[in-house]
C-alpha cells in the first residue's frame, strides 16, 4: 500500500499545508461578497432556531427546516448548530457564513491530504490530491452556497474518522476509539450520506488486504445503527426523499448512467455548472444512457484489472462509485443528479488524477511537462471556481441564470417569483408563480405566495382561491390558513377570518402572528375581551410583537382603560421607536389622563416621525 515508505520532512509537510490553505482562499475568497440565496433564507435569515441558544435541545428532535416552518426531511442538527455559532458572531452578515464555509472546505482538503499521506507515505501524491480537491469548481455548490455546508461538515468528520480508524488498526488506544466515535457521530449528525462510511472502510480493507479489527469496525457499524434508530424516531423515515412522482426503479435507472457520464465530464471539463438538474427521466434509447453504460463498464473493468498491481487505482475507483450510490436516484430522491453530490465521491477521482500526474513527474523525461500540467490545472480550475462564485453572488441573477439551464424547474420559477415580490415586480411574480404551478400542479407554496401577491394588490377574491388551493393540497399548511384569514378579513368577512385563524392556531399553537390577527378580527366585531386574550397570547409567544401591543392599546383605549392603553402603546414605541401612530395614540391617552407633559412629548415624537400628524397638540388630523 505504501508506495514510498520514506517519511517526508516536516518542513515540506508544513509548506504543503500552507499551499493548500493559500490556494483554497485564492479560489473561494471572492465568495465572501455573496448574499444569502435560495434555502439560506429558510435555514438562516428566517430561522428563529439559530438566533437563540435556548432552542439548542430542540434541534436534536426536529427536521432541519423546522425552525422556519419548512419540512426538508433532513436530520442535520450539526449543520444548524454551526449556523447558531455563526449567528452569535456575525448575526445576519452573510460574509461570516461564507468565511465559515471556506474554512470548512480548506479543512476538508487538509484532512484529505493527511489521509493520503498516512495511507501511502507519499507527500507528492498527498499534496496533489489536496490542491486539486481544494480548487476544483465542482465544489462551488457545496462551498459557495451556504446551505450546502452539510457536505463539507460530513466529509470533514468522515475523513477524520477514517484517519483515526487506520491508526486504530495498528495500535489499540481508547483515546483513538473515543475520538473516532465522536468524529463519526458528528459526521452522521451533519448529513445522512455518512452512513456509507462502513462500506468505504470495507473497500479500504479489501483494496489493501488489511485485516479488519473487529472492535474498531463494529464501533462504527454500531454508531451507524444507532443513528438509523434515532433518525427513524425523529423523522419517521430512514432516508431523505423528494416528492413521489410514482416512478419505478426501472424508470430511474437510465438516469443513473446519464448522471455518471455528466459527472465525469464535469470533473474533467467543469463548464456549464449550475443548480437544479431536476427529476428528469431518460429512455434506454437515449445516447447519453449508452455512453454512461460504456463508461461504467470501462471504469469497473479497469479497476478490476489494476486491483493487484495498483491497489490505489482500485481503491479510488471503488470509493468514487460506492460513494455515489446514496445519491444515485436508484432510491427515489429529489433529483437525478446534483453537483454537490460529488463532494464525497470526487475524492476518488482526484486521487487517481494525482496518481497519474505523480507518475509523469517521476519520469525524468516528463518531469517538466508534469510541472507545467500541475500549474496549468491548478490555475485553470481555480480560475473557473473564482468565476463560478459570481454565479452565486445575488438572488436575482442567480435564479435568472439557473432558469436558462433549467427552464422546466418549478422550484426556480417559484424562487424567481419570490425575488420579484421583493423587488416590487408584482406582475412578473404572478407569472413566475403561475408557471411554477403549471409545471407542478400540486405546488402548495406557490399557490400560497401567489395568494399573497394577489392580496397585496387588492385582488382578494383571487387570493382566497389561491389559499384554498394551497390548503386543498396540504391541509396542515398553517401559513395558508392564516393568510386565508387575512384575505377574508379584507373582504369584510370576519367570521370566516376567525375560523381560518383558529385552524392555523390549531395546527401551530405557537403561531404568534395568527393569534395577533385573530385579535384584530375579534376587535373588529367588538368582541373585546377575546381580542385582549388573543393579543396577550401573541405577546406571550413573541414578546417583541410591536403590532400586538399597539392593537392591545387600541382595544384598551376603546374600553376607556387609559392606564392599560398607555402601557401598551408605550411598549409598542419601545419595541418599534419609529411607529409615529403609536406615539400619537399614546399622546391622546396621556391627554385624556391629564398628563400634559407626557402627551406633548409623545405628540412631538409623532410629528417628528411623520409631519402629517400636524401640530404638537395633534389637532391637525382630527
Amino acid at each position: 500500500m505504501q508506495e514510498n515508505k520514506k517519511q517526508p520532512r516536516p518542513q515540506n509537510v508544513f509548506l504543503s499545508i500552507i499551499l493548500i490553505i493559500v490556494l483554497g482562499f485564492a479560489a473561494y475568497g471572492n465568495s465572501v461578497k455573496n448574499e444569502f440565496i435560495w434555502d439560506d433564507g429558510h435555514l438562516i435569515e428566517n430561522n428563529p432556531s439559530i438566533k437563540s441558544w435556548a432552542g439548542l435541545p430542540k434541534i436534536f428532535t426536529e427536521d432541519l427546516g423546522a425552525g422556519s416552518g419548512r419540512r426538508y426531511n433532513f436530520y442535520r442538527p450539526l449543520q444548524t448548530i454551526t449556523y447558531m455559532i455563526d449567528h452569535s458572531i456575525w448575526k445576519l452578515d452573510p460574509r461570516g457564513y461564507h468565511l465559515t464555509n471556506i474554512l470548512l472546505h480548506i479543512l476538508v482538503a487538509l484532512c484529505l491530504f493527511c489521509s493520503i499521506l498516512l495511507l501511502f507515505s507519499d507527500l507528492g501524491l498527498a499534496v496533489l490530491t489536496g490542491i486539486l480537491y481544494v480548487v476544483h469548481p465542482i465544489h462551488t455548490e457545496a462551498v459557495t452556497y451556504i446551505s450546502g455546508r452539510a457536505d463539507s461538515l460530513a466529509l470533514l468528520f468522515m475523513l477524520f474518522c477514517f484517519l483515526l480508524y487506520i491508526r486504530s488498526c495498528s495500535a489499540k488506544n481508547l483515546g483513538i476509539y473515543a475520538l473516532m466515535a465522536l468524529s463519526y457521530g458528528l459526521a452522521l449528525l451533519s448529513k445522512e450520506h455518512s452512513l456509507i462510511l462502513p462500506v468505504l472502510l470495507l473497500v479500504y480493507h479489501y483494496s489493501f488486504k488489511k485485516k479488519i479489527k473487529a472492535e474498531a469496525f463494529f464501533l462504527i457499524v454500531g454508531l451507524a445503527t444507532l443513528y438509523v434508530v434515532l433518525r427513524v424516531a425523529v423523522l419517521k423515515e430512514l432516508l431523505p426523499s423528494g416528492e413521489s412522482y410514482n416512478t419505478t426503479f426501472a424508470q430511474r435507472l437510465p438516469g443513473f448512467f446519464v448522471a455518471l457520464a455528466n459527472y465525469l465530464r464535469l470533473l474533467f471539463l467543469p463548464f456549464g455548472l449550475h443548480m437544479e438538474y431536476g427529476r428528469a427521466l431518460f429512455g434506454w434509447k437515449d445516447p447519453r444512457v449508452f455512453w454512461g453504460i460504456v463508461m461504467l463498464v470501462g471504469i469497473v473493468a479497469y479497476a478490476l484489472r489494476k486491483k493487484e498491481k495498483s491497489p490505489l487505482i482500485f481503491f479510488a475507483i471503488a470509493w468514487f462509485l460506492i460513494a455515489l450510490l446514496p445519491v444515485s436516484n436508484l432510491y427515489g430522491i429529489n433529483a437525478y443528479m446534483a453537483e454537490h453530490w460529488l463532494y464525497l465521491p470526487s475524492v476518488g477521482f482526484f486521487l487517481i488524477m494525482a496518481k497519474a500526474i505523480r507518475v509523469l513527474f517521476d519520469n525524468k523525461d516528463l518531469k517538466a511537462f508534469a510541472v507545467f500540467l500541475i500549474a496549468g490545472l491548478v490555475f485553470f480550475y481555480a480560475y473557473l471556481t473564482f468565476r463560478q462564485n459570481t454565479y452565486w453572488r445575488e438572488p436575482l441573477g442567480f435564479f435568472e441564470r439557473t432558469l436558462a439551464y433549467a427552464p422546466e424547474s418549478p422550484a426556480v420559477h417559484y424562487n424567481l417569483g419570490n425575488i420579484y415580490v421583493e423587488a416590487n415586480r408584482k406582475e412578473e411574480a404572478i407569472r413566475s408563480y403561475q408557471k411554477a404551478i403549471d409545471l407542478k400542479p400540486r405546488y402548495d407554496e406557490a399557490y400560497n405566495n401567489l395568494g399573497n401577491v394577489y392580496s397585496e394588490i387588492g385582488r382578494w377574491e383571487e387570493g382566497v382561491l389561491s389559499y384554498q388551493k394551497a390548503i386543498e393540497i396540504t391541509p396542515d399548511f398553517a401559513d395558508a390558513h392564516n393568510n386565508l384569514g387575512l384575505a377574508y378579513f379584507s373582504l369584510r368577512q370576519p367570521e370566516e377570518a376567525i375560523r381560518a385563524y383558529h385552524k392555523a392556531i390549531a395546527l401551530k399553537p405557537d403561531y404568534a402572528e395568527a393569534h395577533n390577527n385573530l385579535g384584530v378580527a375579534y376587535a373588529a366585531m367588538n368582541r373585546r375581551e377575546e381580542a385582549i386574550a388573543s393579543y396577550k397570547k401573541a405577546i406571550g409567544l413573541k414578546p417583541d410583537h410591536a403590532n400586538a401591543y399597539f392593537s392591545l392599546g387600541n382595544v384598551y383605549r376603546a374600553m376607556d382603560k387609559r392606564e392599560e392603553a398607555a402601557a401598551a402603546y408605550k411598549k409598542a414605541t419601545e419595541i418599534n421607536p419609529i411607529d409615529a401612530e403609536a406615539y400619537y395614540n399614546l399622546g391622546d391617552v396621556y391627554d385624556l389622563m391629564n398628563k400634559q407633559n407626557e402627551a406633548a412629548a409623545a405628540y412631538k415624537m409623532a410629528v417628528k416621525l411623520n409631519p402629517a400628524y400636524g401640530n404638537p397638540q395633534g389637532d391637525a388630523n382630527k
